[in-house]
């Protein structure tokens, strides 16, 4: 969870409870889908953003377009009550990650965005009975400034990506943006470790 006193901004009637609700729905909703990940990562990725919008669009103010093809091919993924076209400070748009401070997306739309940042433990160490853990969520509003475009790497021979707009200064834009922290966790190497294993290995160094 968010730090004792700290505070946090979120988008109109969005509380801390909803958003620590959906870390345990996503959890469980992929445990039985992480081998998707070893596959195709970037579709695990995706699958992690649409389980926080069906977990959201539950327990939250923020719903889906109530018509499916409308809500599948446009921004945002969430609005509060569900409206179409919302203003931007009413645009809720759901993304996972491993990144620990990246955000991407195909448009530069402004509106708030929730991102889940999670990791994939085969061993269970962090939580016996979860083999997808959220370590972090990013609640963040950003304009069409903080975009900055990225090329389309794809070509006539296959292979690339298509364009993609990314975050400009992200770890500057998401410092004060964590709406939710799983405790015990720190970052070594720009990847999440538990910290009693950062702990350890600060010590072995000490010992050479």
């Amino acid at each position: 969870m968010v730090p004792p006193g700290e505070i946090v901004s979120l988008p109109k009637d969005l509380k801390p409870i909803h958003i620590s609700k959906a870390v345990n729905f996503i959890e469980t909703q992929t445990t039985d889908l992480v081998d998707l990940y070893y596959e195709q990562a970037n579709v695990f990725s995706g699958i992690v953003g649409i389980f926080g919008v069906k977990a959201l669009d539950a327990i939250s103010p923020y719903k889906k377009h109530k018509h499916p093809d409308v809500a599948q091919q446009r921004f945002p993924d969430l609005s509060l009550g569900g409206k179409l076209n919302p203003p931007s400070h009413l645009a809720l748009e759901s993304k996972g990650s491993t990144r620990p401070w990246a955000i991407q997306s195909h448009y530069d739309h402004p509106g708030w965005y929730v991102v889940w940042r999670y990791l994939v433990d085969p061993t269970r160490t962090i939580k016996a009975d979860r083999p997808v853990v959220i370590w972090r969520v990013d609640v963040v509003y950003l304009d069409k400034k903080d975009w900055k475009y990225e090329g389309s790497t794809a070509g006539a021979g296959g292979g690339g990506r298509t364009h993609t707009f990314g975050l400009r200064l992200p770890a500057q834009k998401l410092r004060d943006a964590a709406a939710f922290t799983l405790p015990g966790i720190v970052l070594r190497g720009g990847k999440p470790i538990l910290a009693e294993t950062a702990a350890k290995s600060r010590l072995r160094k000490s010992s050479l």
